[in-house]
């Protein structure tokens, strides 16, 4: 009855302005944890926060706020609802998609201030003019996630030969550049992640480093100190890079497993809490 009830609602709001369709799908993002069962969600809510979007975007397929958050949204399912692996990449391969269309809205627009496409201007440049526009930090902050999910699901190996790693490392730095508080660290956080996870590739990822990664992964951290996620990759990363701070990093493990849930964050935070307690069995502790 629940769900009759949603999509009902938004079969009602298809004729909604787009600012009151990005409401509905916010509201629904905001209780995306609603009947969650540890690090699993119901697909009731994001599902209808994406149809939400979805609208919007139809009704306004210029406005950058509903792209992102439906390329979030995508992220959220792909990664705390999909039961198979086919099922994660098909998300991921939309929402990759559908981040790549928000870049390229951003690209446009900064064409007449003579900035150069996305893959040929400087890091710094397209900051310094992508700053200038609403919702540009979480477009890129989204499309680092996309692309690097997308990698992940695709085959790491794979994924750098096609450009996903050099994709993730230049949206998350401009994201972090134009905003380093957004989300938490973000940006810093997604390029620890990346240095971490990257397979050193000759001539293409040769930049990828476990220092940088630990180094990244702190500043995120200390922008949003209680990051499950964040405790989760930085402590990955420090074995990585010194395996005598394995102590350390047990303790921040067990800091994510042993402290209380955030209400708003029930599903990652329980997620991050099964992946500390994997790593730790990984580890023999």
């Amino acid at each position: 009855m629940r769900r009759l009830a949603f999509v009902l609602f938004l079969a009602v709001g298809v004729s909604l302005p787009v600012f009151a369709q990005v409401a509905v799908g916010d509201e629904h993002w905001e209780n995306r944890g609603e009947n969650q069962d540890g690090g699993r969600a119901d697909p009731t809510r994001i599902d209808a926060a994406i149809a939400a979007y979805q609208v919007a975007i139809r009704e306004n397929g210029q406005r950058l706020e509903p792209r992102w958050k439906l390329v979030r949204a995508l992220r959220f399912k792909a990664a705390y609802v999909a039961e198979t692996r086919t099922a994660r990449r098909d998300i991921l391969a939309t929402a990759r998609d559908e981040s790549t269309k928000a870049v390229a809205l951003i690209e446009k627009a900064l064409a007449p201030k003579g900035v150069r496409s996305y893959d040929k201007a400087r890091d710094d440049q397209l900051a310094k003019e992508a700053g200038e526009i609403p919702e540009a930090a979480p477009v890129f902050y989204w499309d680092a996630i996309a692309w690097g999910e997308w990698g992940v699901a695709y085959g790491k190996l794979a994924a750098v030969r096609q450009g996903a790693a050099e994709r993730v490392r230049k949206s998350a730095t401009v994201a972090m550049l134009i905003d380093p508080d957004f989300d938490g660290g973000g940006g810093a956080r997604v390029l620890g992640r990346l240095h971490n996870q990257t397979p050193r590739v000759p001539f293409l990822t040769g930049w990828a480093s476990d220092k940088l990664a630990v180094r990244y992964l702190r500043e995120s951290l200390s922008r949003d100190p209680s990051n499950k996620l964040t405790k989760v990759f930085l402590a990955e990363a420090m074995v990585a890079n010194d395996s005598s701070t394995r102590p350390q990093a047990v303790d921040l493990l067990r800091e994510v497993i042993n402290s209380p849930n955030a209400v708003d964050m029930l599903v990652e935070n329980f997620a991050a809490q099964e992946d500390a307690i994997a790593l730790l069995e990984r580890w023999g502790v």
